[in-house]
């Protein structure tokens, strides 16, 4: 339990260090709070921190939707560290990228099951015992509906009222609030335990038929990022 949480207040240090070591472009906020009341942060870089410039790209990064996820929470962790030092450093592709673009880094979406690292079954949903990974709501059948009936949208879809029956998690309506609140364009969530890249959309359309190619209608942009990706890993290519 101690082990815990001295690893809890490190992470909060380092997040704290960031701003305070880059403060003209960087800045701590939270979404909101766990289960058990434990804060959402995310570490944000950005020439203007706090303010979205027409016309400048907004994207986020997430880890550890699973609590047992820990790789990917350190990952986005020493990503924010390697963006402030670098950028400091005088590096010119940070400093670039930074600069016209701004960085939303949410390095635990489930700091509640974090802490019961030694148990892979206690340690996977949230302190519901909810898999947030499965708790947002479904729209891809939505669309996969519209797509059948001439006329009708298949973007920007309400969420639809028969989601909020269910259980619907802190952590998931925060992120929920948060993708509100930003018009982000591009996002990727950090898993742990496999070699995968997945992208939309990853539900078929015939439930049947689960390798049922389903393509959606920026296949090429998802496939381009996946690739991009896959190829600058170390353990792993196209």
């Amino acid at each position: 339990m101690w082990l815990q949480m001295i690893i809890l207040w490190l992470v909060l240090r380092v997040q704290i260090s960031i701003e305070a070591r880059c403060f003209a472009v960087a800045r701590t906020y939270s979404i909101g709070r766990s289960m058990e009341g434990r804060e959402l942060l995310v570490v944000e870089f950005s020439d203007n921190p706090g303010k979205h410039d027409l016309l400048e790209p907004e994207t986020k990064f997430v880890g550890n939707v699973h609590g047992n996820e820990v790789l990917s929470r350190q990952l986005l962790i020493h990503l924010a560290q390697f963006l402030c030092t670098e950028y400091l450093r005088g590096n010119q592709r940070i400093q670039t990228l930074i600069n016209t673009t701004r960085i939303h880094i949410l390095p635990s979406v489930n700091p509640d099951r974090y802490e019961v690292i030694g148990s892979f079954n206690l340690g996977t949903n949230n302190a519901q015992n909810i898999d947030l990974n499965r708790n947002f709501p479904d729209l891809t059948s939505i669309v996969y509906r519209r797509h059948r009936q001439k006329g009708h949208r298949t973007d920007h879809i309400p969420i639809p009222d028969s989601y909020w029956f269910g259980k619907v998690a802190p952590e998931t309506y925060a992120v929920m609030e948060w993708i509100r609140s930003v018009p982000f364009v591009l996002s990727a969530s950090f898993c742990s335990g496999d070699l995968l890249v997945s992208y939309p959309y990853d539900l078929s359309k015939h439930p049947q038929g689960n390798d049922t190619f389903s393509p959606t209608p920026d296949q090429k942009v998802f496939k381009f990022l996946a690739g991009t990706y896959a190829n600058a890993h170390q353990k792993y290519k196209l």
